[in-house]
């Protein structure tokens, strides 16, 4: 059905759509996918032209997914979904049509509050600091701020990140499931994923890194692991994407920064991906990414040259974009599906922190390189935390990236699947598939997430063992030093005591109160004698100090064999170390 169709315009559920390639709707864009009360947007589009509408209502929805579509001029769809849990019946309404589970349904529309309940303990607790920041100023997500006038916030204004209370949000307070405990603990940690696959569909649910924001202060101790969203990917075999992102739940927010700037600026990394594929299903957004190609996509302009194909009624295999076990000819519908399902999972945000990691395992490197200079003092005892907490982040991100590679590896398998399972419906349904080109694209971002991301994570965390084993031999070195040198200034101490020990019992002798004694001693006496004694002492410690240490040994020995002999004259039992071997 068509836009300018009378029936539509005039109240069907086309009438809210909005010409995607005007300038005007198109700016709408940005502020649409910032703005945190906004509720969800359905694109459709094909090589020619395309459409957009806003923040539709459940029946709207509902009604669209019922209605017959224009697959002449829009024969692709995606449904994206902010925070499922306000749009329960739409939600429904989806889940019906494509068959997913209840329990699929239920879970996308927990909300965030409960979720946060059963964070891991390091993020739900941060640093001290931000916790006492947050608590300060309320939950932020909840509308709870803290600040006066905070009801009074317009709900079109941007900088509002209140979320619309409903009156059924109350539904989950009383959740009595003796498992939602454990799913919530286990859905938080970064390698969990889920999938499920409907005839109609395939969902997909994972993890996706953002950003995390720059302040205008500087923010010591921070993790390198940026936050996490969790997002729900489907695609479906009538050429629709969905696209459904959980309630936003915001870091905590860094002591002097202002929480709605922070938590805005939070929001819009979350959804930026979102926004780079959604601008580029405009003519107006194709030479906005010119210049960013790691943000480029191949989704609505390539359709136009498969105009010709179509047109012939080419199968898929003469066309190079063959499906699997199929007989239907190629449809440029399949091609642009495929394609946006694709570029909606691929989100460069999560390699950003690798080179983080090289350049702090770079810096701590030359720090205890650099320690083991003995004119160089640098503070060395933040060494071993980082390398902790370093090693601790890449851990983390390598169970995130090999998350992802299980995902594809699933989400490859059903594309290539070659035969057909029974769907239990009476007529014909449509099973779901991906284009090859969709396939290798997958396939390789599987092959740059293990011989990129994955090798190199291997490499940093081989590098942080190899600089914590130099660490503490360095330490061991210093430490062995500081005892060569306590020892060679005990040593000296001994020489000097037993260097002046003479001289000190010449003067002792010398000055005794006897009168038969000191009334013959003159001073050159003393002289004399100091002189003798000293020369003695001096030459028994630097020229015969090595026969000393023999005398010593011997007279060591000598006990020692003595005691022994001593014992056994005594009756006692004597065990020989020797006797041992």
């Amino acid at each position: 059905m068509s836009v300018s169709d009378p029936p539509a315009a005039s109240g069907g559920p086309t009438a809210k759509f909005e010409d995607f390639d005007d300038p005007d709707v198109f700016q709408k864009a940005i502020p649409h996918t910032e703005n945190l009360r906004s509720q969800n947007f359905v694109v459709e589009f094909g090589p020619e032209s395309a459409r957009i509408a806003f923040d539709l209502d459940a029946s709207d929805i509902e009604a669209l997914l019922k209605s017959e579509r224009d697959v002449k001029k829009y024969p692709i769809r995606w449904i994206n979904i902010w925070n499922p849990r306000t749009q329960k019946t739409a939600m429904g309404a989806i889940g019906n049509h494509y068959e997913f589970s209840e329990r699929l349904i239920r879970l996308m529309c927990l909300p965030a509050q409960l979720q946060q309940q059963h964070q891991p303990r390091q993020h739900r607790l941060g640093l001290r600091g931000l916790s006492r920041h947050v608590r300060r100023h309320g939950d932020v997500e909840a509308g709870r701020l803290g600040i006066p006038g905070n009801n009074e916030i317009q709900l079109d204004s941007q900088s509002s990140l209140q979320l619309p209370k409903e009156d059924s949000e109350t539904e989950f307070e009383g959740v009595d499931d003796d498992n939602m405990e454990l799913y919530l603990q286990v859905k938080n940690t970064v390698n969990y994923f889920s999938t499920d696959q409907t005839q109609r569909a395939l969902c997909i649910g994972a993890h996706w890194l953002h950003k995390r924001p720059t302040g205008d202060y500087e923010h010591e101790n921070r993790s390198m692991m940026p936050p996490k969203h969790w997002q729900w990917l489907a695609i479906c075999n009538d050429h629709t994407v969905l696209s459904i992102h959980e309630q936003p739940s915001f870091e905590p927010t860094p002591e002097k920064e202002d929480p709605l700037t922070w938590n805005a600026k939070e929001l819009k990394n979350m959804r930026d991906n979102t926004l780079d594929v959604l601008r580029q299903l405009s003519k107006q957004g194709f030479d906005l990414y010119k210049k960013k190609p790691l943000s480029l996509n191949s989704v609505r302009r390539p359709l136009s040259r498969w105009h010709v194909h179509t047109s012939m009624g080419l199968n898929r295999s003469d066309t190079g974009m063959s499906f699997v076990n199929t007989a239907e000819p190629v449809s440029l519908a399949d091609e642009g599906t495929s394609n946006l399902f694709y570029y909606l999972f691929e989100d460069y945000v999560a390699a950003g922190p690798l080179k983080t990691a090289e350049k702090k395992l770079e810096h701590i490197t030359n720090k205890v390189l650099d320690s083991a200079r003995p004119k160089i003092r640098n503070k060395s005892r933040d060494i071993i935390p980082t390398l902790h907490y370093l090693s601790k982040d890449l851990r983390e991100l390598k169970h995130l990236f090999e998350n992802y590679r299980n995902l594809i590896s699933k989400i490859t398998a059903v594309g290539k699947t070659d035969t057909q399972a029974p769907n239990g419906h009476g007529e014909e349904v449509r099973r779901v598939m991906l284009t090859d080109t969709a396939l290798s694209r997958f396939d390789r971002l599987g092959d740059r997430l293990q011989y990129l991301m994955l090798n190199s994570i291997e490499g940093y965390l081989g590098e942080i063992s190899a600089v914590s084993s130099t660490y503490f031999n360095l330490t061991q070195q210093k430490d062995s030093e500081a005892t060569a040198r306590l020892t060679r200034s005990a040593t000296l101490l001994a020489k000097l005591s037993v260097f002046f020990l003479p001289i000190s019992f010449l003067t002792s002798y010398f000055s005794i109160q006897i009168e038969d004694l000191y009334t013959y001693w003159h001073g050159t006496d003393y002289w004399y004698s100091f002189a003798v004694i000293a020369s003695v002492s001096f030459v028994s410690l630097f020229f015969f100090s090595r026969l000393l240490m023999f005398f010593s040994d011997t007279l060591d020995m000598w006990a020692s064999q003595t005691g022994v002999w001593f014992r056994r004259a005594l009756g006692f039992t004597v065990h020989d170390d020797d006797d041992d071997d």
